[in-house]
């Protein structure tokens, strides 16, 4: 097949992105973002979000044509980005929201008929690039966390501890040797609501529990909302450069 027969056409220049990566070398270079290929908020800008929830229960032929196609979509796109880049890429950054606060947004075998496969898809294309894939999902993910290392996910984001079964320890004491972990310092009201002194101490406490044997990435668990002082914001950051500073020196 042409490649202007696929989904992604000609619509995309990829040619400067091999010297791009090159002259981030040094860094680690991510393709990607939290839109890639988020099948259900993706979809639902266009259906609405209570359309797409009843889709997915109903498993709705036109829904799961619009799924098809934008897998394909972002499938092709990544296989071309990376194609492009010359092995300048080391993280492929995917996206879709399966959790709420209180547990999966659908059952697991839902999520294990309708998604899992696609999933796999994208982190297979990434491990024959010899990219590590990072799968954003907001909430709670517990139901399926052991999906996720079956299909080869290295490190799931965001972690969020106010959420059903997503304590840090908890998670880190169960999956931290097959599973990276990206987030945990609480934004649902630690951040906001602590002092600087109390932020460093929650920063500490999640580093020390989390980091033996690596596998963690210490950083909100969503994005810092405007209702959080600069302060504590500061202080979040301040400590875990100081966490980083005071580990290269022990070692």
């Amino acid at each position: 097949m042409p490649r202007t027969a696929g989904p992604v056409r000609n619509w995309y220049d990829f040619s400067s992105l091999a010297a791009k990566c090159r002259h981030y070398r040094g860094y680690a270079v991510y393709l990607g973002r939290l839109g890639y290929m988020d099948l259900i908020n993706g979809i639902a800008f266009g259906r609405g979000v209570e359309a797409v929830l009843m889709d997915i229960a109903t498993e709705e032929p036109v829904f799961l044509a619009i799924v098809e196609r934008r897998a394909r979509f972002f499938l092709e796109l990544c296989e071309r980005a990376l194609q492009a880049a010359k092995g300048g890429v080391d993280i492929l950054f995917m996206g879709d929201d399966y959790g709420t606060q209180n547990g999966l947004l659908m059952h697991p075998d839902t999520w294990r008929k309708l998604f899992k496969p696609r999933t796999k898809a994208m982190i297979d294309l990434a491990h024959r690039y010899d990219c590590a894939v990072i799968h954003h999902s907001c909430g709670s993910t517990r139901a399926i966390m052991d999906d996720f290392i079956e299909i080869g996910l290295d490190c799931l984001q965001t972690i969020q501890p106010r959420a059903a079964g997503m304590d840090p320890a908890d998670l880190k004491a169960v999956y931290g040797d097959r599973l990276c972990f990206h987030g945990a310092i609480d934004v649902q009201g630690g951040l906001q609501h602590g002092t600087p002194v109390e932020i460093r101490a929650m920063v500490r406490q999640r580093i020390e529990t989390m980091r033996p044997g690596g596998g963690t990435i210490c950083a909100p668990s969503h994005n810092i909302q405007p209702d959080t002082p600069l302060e504590n914001v500061l202080a979040m950051y301040e400590a875990i450069h100081e966490c980083r500073a005071e580990s290269e020196q022990t070692n």
